[in-house]
């Protein structure tokens, strides 16, 4: 048993199975229960809302299975508390309010930390450090935010590149937004837009499966931290959740999930709170 499985959570010996669900049982009982922590122990089920339209971070693969790093993400946390997981698929407008519902136990969907959404809700530390990048075919010329201007650029609604692209996008660029990251890279694609903005391990996915469109990163928008999202108050699970993702780094357990699926692992694992 590794030092990663005593500390998280001592005898957890299940080895954890997804179960892909469109619904699923509500987890709002905690709130009358008790820690969630509690709650999924006692279900013997982990809930997780992931986006399974996001490569790398969440796909179906060839098995019709949920997969990708956030997938083998929840696998691992429910692997330490020897329960199974359970995968809702959760698109990006859905992440919060599927928490505060009380829908699944956490979010993990390439979730950027922001204060924003830290008023609605509460993060764990960073599970990947990734960067926001815009992607366009080689022949637009793009440096920069400022060659944005009089531009169509994509970007998936209610996510932090919808955030950092309105913040930062220069007066006179067309932001053009859509709901999933599907629908977001099919415009690229059919040339709805000149460029979008996306994170950059979608970005290098879009990349490698569309080769013959010669489409590049043309500069880095910002950083993004992600991490776990869960329901505020919860002082119990946050903090189970929190040791486990140290022991997982300290075990390296974290970063090779990393260098499987992002192609390279973070330098060290940020913290905060």
């Amino acid at each position: 048993m590794s030092l990663s499985r005593r500390l998280c959570f001592g005898a957890a010996t299940t080895t954890a199975s997804a179960t892909f669900a469109a619904l699923a049982p509500p987890a709002a009982a905690q709130a009358a229960a008790g820690s969630t922590l509690d709650t999924v122990t006692k279900r013997g089920t982990l809930i997780v809302g992931v986006s399974l339209g996001t490569p790398p971070y969440g796909i179906t693969n060839t098995d019709m299975e949920p997969d990708g790093y956030d997938v083998a993400m929840a696998k691992l946390l429910a692997r330490e508390l020897g329960v199974k997981p359970q995968i809702v698929d959760t698109v990006a407008a859905n992440r919060i309010p599927s928490l505060t519902s009380g829908k699944v136990d956490v979010v993990i969907s390439s979730f950027s930390i922001t204060p924003e959404r830290a008023k609605a809700i509460a993060f764990s530390n960073a599970i990947y450090v990734d960067q926001q990048v815009a992607v366009a075919p080689k022949p637009v010329a793009m440096a920069g935010l400022a060659d944005m201007k009089g531009q169509r650029i994509g970007v998936t609604r209610s996510t932090t590149n919808d955030i950092v692209l309105t913040r930062r996008a220069p007066e006179g660029t067309s932001i053009q937004r859509y709901d999933d990251d599907a629908s977001t890279n099919q415009a690229l694609l059919a040339g709805q837009v000149q460029a979008i903005v996306s994170s950059g391990a979608l970005a290098a996915a879009i990349k490698d499966r569309n080769a013959a469109l010669a489409l590049e990163t043309k500069f880095v928008v910002s950083e993004a931290p992600m991490a776990i999202g869960l329901r505020r108050g919860d002082a119990d699970w946050l903090h189970w959740i929190n040791t486990c993702l140290f022991m997982l780094w300290t075990n390296r357990d974290l970063q090779a999930l990393q260098q499987r699926w992002m192609g390279a692992a973070n330098a060290e694992q940020p913290r905060f709170g």
